[in-house]
């Protein structure tokens, strides 16, 4: 099999609009009662020790607010999250991107921390081939509140980059990487190019320096 390119997308502040696809989850299922104070203050509880180092890949991590809930009332909700929520926040300018790039035959990706029952049922909505996201434990079930496997954040959504590329055999220097956040930068350096959306103040800087496209 011939490599063959690839755009891979992140979906936070990328996709996503102004914020992430699990802070809109959250409340949505709790006016729902699908999560209740239970899961909040379990949630809550890990916060109050959070690392003075390393506290944004801790909160990132926090997975509590599931902790107890089955799996099956979470996901026969959430099409219903995606269509009165989620999609509205879809930018517009980078779904013309994600479009194009199929257009010139890139298979698309989407590579996110997010859960991965969200990851997978967005990337399915926007018609693109798959979904790499962060596992979730289930327990008869249930899900426990911890992660399972890699959480897909910084340096890791590099690694998880590699071993999709791997898989596909996907030509890294032919394909595109587009996210909003200085953590990105490990993924976005694979990419040939690499596309900054509305970044940060720290990632436009690093796309100034290495003459990355920037799409606001």
């Amino acid at each position: 099999m011939s490599p063959r390119s690839a755009a891979v997308f992140d979906l936070d502040g990328t996709l996503v609009r102004g914020t992430s696809a699990e802070r809109l989850l959250v409340p949505w299922l709790v006016r729902r009662g699908v999560v209740g104070w239970p899961q909040l203050a379990s949630a809550l509880g890990r916060l109050a020790h959070l690392p003075a180092r390393g506290a944004t890949f801790a909160l990132r991590r926090n997975k509590r607010w599931l902790a107890g809930v089955r799996v099956e009332r979470v996901l026969e909700s959430l099409e219903q999250f995606l269509d009165e929520v989620l999609m509205p926040r879809i930018c517009p300018v980078v779904a013309s991107q994600l479009f194009q790039e199929k257009v010139r035959g890139a298979r698309t990706w989407l590579l996110t921390g997010a859960p991965d029952f969200v990851g997978r049922a967005v990337a399915n909505r926007l018609g693109m081939d798959g979904a790499v996201a962060t596992g979730l434990e289930i327990r008869n079930g249930h899900f426990t509140g911890e992660i399972s496997g890699r959480h897909v954040f910084a340096a890791a959504k590099r690694d998880a980059l590699h071993e999709l590329a791997r898989e596909l055999a996907v030509d890294l220097a032919r394909s595109s990487g587009y996210a909003d956040h200085r953590s990105d930068v490990f993924f976005l350096e694979c990419f040939g190019r690499a596309v900054a959306v509305r970044p940060d103040r720290q990632l436009a800087r690093t796309a100034r320096l290495r003459g990355w496209d920037v799409l606001r």
